[in-house]
C-alpha cells in the first residue's frame, strides 16, 4: 500500500522511528498516546499493513477542543469539540481496519494494559513537564522487557526534554533518536 500521510495535516517527522519499529518486531502491540488529525497513525498503519506482520495498533487521544492559536496569534480560535476527531477518521479511513482508536486520556487510557504487555509505545500527547511525567510513570510500566518507548517534541520542546532526562536520569544523547523524538528500550 502506497504512503499517504503527507495528504494530512500535522506534525509527523518520526517515519524512520515507526519503520524502524515494525522491522523490530516480528508481531506485537503497539500504542499511540496522540493523534491529532491522524498523519502518523496512517503511516504506522501502512507500514504493518505492507510488513503483513501481526502487529495490533492502538491509537488513544481526547481529540478535544484545539486551539489554533499557534497558526494564527491575532485571531485565536477553537475548534469545535469533534472536529479533530472527525478529521482523524476520515484521514484514516483506507486503513482503519488496522487502527483500533479509544477517545480517552492517556492516563486512563494506559489503565486499560496489562503491566509488561506492550512492545512499543509513542507518547506525543500533552507536553507540560508534568504531563510528560505522568505519562511516563503510566506508561512505561506497561512496555515488556526488550520494548520501546518512545515520544515527540525532544528537540523542540525544554519540558520534554527535560521531563525526559529527569525520568530516565540519563543525558540528553542517550535517548535522542532524531527526528525529534526520543526513544528508550526497556531491559
Amino acid at each position: 500500500m502506497e504512503h499517504f500521510h503527507y495528504k494530512i495535516p500535522g506534525w509527523f517527522t518520526f517515519p524512520r522511528l515507526y519503520s524502524q519499529m515494525v522491522k523490530t518486531y516480528d508481531a506485537g502491540h503497539f500504542v499511540e498516546v496522540g493523534a491529532w488529525q491522524g498523519s502518523s497513525a496512517a503511516f504506522m498503519a501502512v507500514e504493518i499493513i505492507n510488513s503483513k506482520k501481526n502487529i495490533k495498533f492502538d491509537v488513544i487521544d481526547i481529540w478535544g477542543k484545539f486551539s489554533i492559536a499557534g497558526l494564527n496569534t491575532k485571531n485565536p480560535e477553537l475548534l469545535p469539540e469533534d472536529t479533530v476527531e472527525k478529521l482523524f477518521y476520515k484521514n484514516i479511513e483506507p486503513v482503519k481496519h488496522v487502527v483500533n482508536a479509544s477517545k480517552i486520556d492517556s492516563i486512563s487510557g494506559s489503565r486499560i494494559y496489562k503491566d509488561k504487555s506492550l512492545d512499543f509505545v509513542f507518547i506525543d500527547a500533552n507536553h507540560s513537564y508534568d504531563s510528560v511525567i505522568n505519562d511516563l510513570n503510566a506508561w512505561f510500566p506497561k512496555v515488556k522487557s526488550g520494548g520501546h518507548i518512545a515520544g515527540h517534541d525532544y528537540a523542540t520542546d525544554r519540558d520534554v526534554r527535560v521531563a525526559v532526562q529527569n525520568f530516565f536520569k540519563t543525558n540528553t544523547d542517550t535517548y535522542d533518536y532524531g527526528e525529534n523524538c526520543w526513544c528508550a528500550y526497556k531491559l
